[in-house]
């Protein structure tokens, strides 16, 4: 497959966990994985690890709470790869293990709204114009308890 060929995938928060495994398994089936991560140095460990298994993958610096990040990540796709075909939504914190909906505070569930919902919602819209570009552009929104305020 050539390089204007390879299908480009951007995962956010891919620097480690369910991301990073994501990125595994779409790096192996040929695609071009971009680690969205909000660290740099824990993307390119995550980028170094992937390369290792003879995977093409880049990181980008993404805070999904930060516009910038997510606008700065889309000009660098946009000029290097000209599109996307894959986005992953899958950047987001956790509130603390003991935070019922009885007893969370605003600031802490406002802190987690606006990173995995508002964060999300951000990531995609810059993203869009780049997903429109490609022949079969896809988005994917990853949850887990993560997104839950109900015990699991």
């Amino acid at each position: 497959m050539t390089e204007l060929n390879r299908k480009v995938a951007l995962i956010t928060g891919a620097d480690r966990g369910i991301g990073f495994e994501t990125a595994k398994e779409l790096g192996a089936q040929g695609y071009t994985v971009l680690i969205g991560s909000r660290n740099v140095a824990r993307g390119q460990n995550a980028v170094d690890k992937l390369k290792a298994m003879d995977i093409t993958a880049d990181t980008l610096q993404i805070d999904a709470t930060q516009r910038y990040t997510i606008q700065n990540a889309a000009d660098q796709i946009n000029k290097m790869y000209h599109k996307l075909d894959v986005l992953i939504n899958n950047a987001g914190i956790a509130m603390a293990d003991d935070a019922l909906p009885s007893t969370v505070s605003e600031e802490v569930l406002r802190k987690t709204f606006d990173t995995n919902f508002f964060g999300s919602f951000i990531v995609t819209q810059i993203m869009l114009p780049l997903i429109k570009k490609s022949d079969a552009g896809r988005i994917v929104s990853l949850s887990s308890s993560v997104g839950s305020l109900e015990p699991v």
